[in-house]
Formats: C-alpha cells, structure tokens, sequence
C-alpha cells in the first residue's frame, strides 16, 4: 500500500488569487480545476471485515486484491470509508473510486513534524456502492470539494475548499451551481504531496523533496504541523461501550 506524504497551509480567501498566480509561476502551467462529489460511509463497529470477500475472491478481477487488503484492514479496525467522483458534472467522467485514508503515521525523527504522512489504498470498481451497501455501510454525509491542481516533478500542489451538501438539497448541475452551496469554512487548504512506494528510500527522497518546497515558499505560505487526528479515520467505539 502506498503512501501519501504532504505538506499543508491555510490560505486565506482573499489571498485565493494570488495563491493561484504564484503555483502557476511556480509549476510554469495553468490551474486545473476538479468539481467532486465526496460521499463519506460509516457501519456499526461490531461489523468486521468485507462479507462478499470470497463472492469477490472468486471473481479474480483487477480489483479483487485491493478488495483483498481492504478487507483485511476492516477485520482489525472499523474505519470512515468515502468515494470520491471526480468531475461528477461531466457526463463523460469516470465514476466513483473508493478511498480509504489510514490513520497518519505517529511522529519521528526521521522526518519533521511539519510533513504528515499515511497509507492510501484506492479501489476503481463500478460494483464499489453494491459492496458497501452489502457490508453494512450507509451514507454518513456527502459534500462538493472543488479544487485547483498543479504539478511539477512528481509533486502534485492542490487548493481546497469543501462545500457541505445539506440532507434533501439537489446536487449542483452546472459549476455556476457551487454558488448556491455554503462553503465549510472562509479560507482554502494547500497541499503539496506526493504518493510514494512504502520503502525507506523513496520515503526519504519525499521528505527531502517537501522539505526544500517549504523553504522555497518561505514568505509566501506557511506549511504548518497538523494535528494526526484531524486526519483520524477511524470508527471508534462510543463512549461506555463494552
């Protein structure tokens, strides 16, 4: 399983153009621009595993393996899963890709604090809802993320921001559409990451690689330490549970 190994900053929403003016110098191409829906899933924790894993197994499809690891992982601990449908407005794009963002990393000296790094397991199936649903999931909530991407020498530099899609309210159909959403928050998120193999080496590469990005940006944005939990996917058990 990869990893995704990133830096982050907060760019305030007046600050949002010359954000883009300054990747765009940076990386020397134009921004482009991604509307996704996002739908986050969640089961009771007493749930374990995949159920339809050897229904799956028997297939022996391209994904069978992944739906393999996954399942795996949701044996030892219950996780928040989300699809990501990239382009959903595009009548041409591809459907959802399952997603699921392990816990990140626990601190260590072996790379500075500012950079968060964790495993990343992505799963392209047409039959991913049918799945879920068969394993007990349901939807928790759904949102719009509407993001600016760029990339230059295997670093991929992306501004964020998420729209909450209210319980019963339609889905945006034309981008002129994401006006009528609420945004979570009045600033947008910058990541700089890369996935990479998970070996010592190539690991090492990344952090030195994210490392001289914050220098480079020093002034101009400010890559700080995120808390792990922020990025915490696990389904805990409540409080009192036995």
């Amino acid at each position: 399983m990869p990893h995704e190994i990133f830096l982050t900053a907060v760019v305030n929403e007046h600050d949002f153009d010359a954000a883009v003016k300054v990747l765009g110098g940076i990386t020397a191409m134009r921004e482009q621009q991604h509307i996704s829906r996002v739908h986050y899933y969640i089961r009771d924790v007493s749930v374990r595993g995949l159920p339809s894993i050897k229904e799956i197994q028997k297939e022996k499809g391209p994904t069978s393996a992944s739906w393999q690891e996954l399942h795996q992982i949701l044996l030892k601990q219950s996780y928040i899963l989300h699809t990501r449908h990239r382009d959903f407005l595009d009548p041409t794009s591809p459907g959802p890709v399952l997603r699921f963002c392990d816990q990140p990393d626990p601190e260590s000296n072996r790379y500075p604090r500012f950079i968060t790094q964790r495993k990343i397991l992505e799963i392209n199936d047409l039959r991913t809802e049918k799945i879920l649903a068969e394993s007990k999931f349901t939807l928790k909530s759904e949102m719009v993320e509407e993001s600016y991407h760029w990339w230059l020498n295997d670093l991929e530099y992306a501004l964020t921001r998420i729209l909450p899609v209210p319980p019963g309210s339609p889905l945006p159909q034309q981008v002129s559409d994401l006006n009528d959403l609420q945004p979570l928050s009045s600033f947008w998120m910058l990541y700089v990451r890369t996935w990479v193999e998970s070996n010592p080496e190539r690991m090492q590469l990344a952090y030195v690689r994210l490392n001289q990005v914050k220098n480079d940006f020093t002034g101009l944005f400010e890559f700080k330490t995120m808390d792990r939990r922020a990025h915490d996917t696990r389904n805990m058990e409540p409080r009192g549970s036995v």
